[in-house]
């Protein structure tokens, strides 16, 4: 870990967690990095995605995309303690990034739905009113990480005019191997509705390296 600062020199990690999904669709965001990587990574990633949504790469976009990116980085690294993290490519640039990070922990609970975690997130946020709150959870199996999952959808309102949307995914795996949650938010419900079946298409991909299928 970072202590609390943005850059850092603890790099080369192995991944905790993988996947095969299309590089094409989903790109991997490097939780350990130091600044001249970053940059170079954040010129080639918006320059990609740019010219692949032929649109033109300003340098207020430049400047939306960098702060939202070093925001990020700490928060999941420092704060979530992300294992790994993830961009979904199609969202268009002038909207805030879909990113999805994934994170293993160890839940001693007969099934999925029972672990204090993802149990939480059906519960209303006692700050909100309960009528302003969306929550929709199904079972959500995957071929590496087992039958045991479920996905959890949450829409609550930020202020009079944000409603921000979150996607959880939980596999309560076999016994002597970490659990897996894959989880992401996003401020436009209509971008989380539209990356849907991609969301659970790429679920679908995570893997713990070395386990057994």
């Amino acid at each position: 870990m970072s202590d609390g600062t943005l850059w850092s020199t603890d790099l080369g990690t192995p991944l905790p967690i993988d996947t095969d999904a299309n590089p094409d669709l989903w790109g991997y965001l490097h939780l350990q990095i130091d600044k001249a990587n970053f940059k170079e990574w954040l010129d080639l990633h918006l320059t990609g995605i740019a010219m692949v949504q032929g649109i033109e790469l300003t340098r207020k976009l430049r400047k939306f995309h960098k702060n939202f990116y070093e925001q990020t980085l700490v928060t999941l690294r420092d704060k979530l303690q992300a294992d790994e993290a993830f961009i979904y490519h199609a969202v268009p640039l002038q909207l805030m990034p879909l990113v999805m990070h994934a994170t293993r922990f160890h839940c001693q609970a007969p099934d999925a739905a029972s672990c204090e975690g993802i149990a939480a997130l059906t519960v209303p946020h006692p700050e909100i009113p309960e009528w302003q709150q969306r929550t929709g959870s199904v079972a959500f199996a995957s071929p590496y990480l087992g039958s045991d999952g479920v996905r959890v959808t949450r829409s609550y309102p930020v202020d009079r005019t944000i409603m921000m949307t979150s996607v959880t995914y939980h596999w309560h795996t076999a016994p002597g191997l970490p659990d897996v949650c894959l989880r992401g938010h996003h401020d436009d419900p209509e971008v989380i509705a539209a990356a849907m079946e991609a969301l659970d298409d790429f679920a679908r991909t995570l893997r713990l390296p070395g386990a057994a299928h």
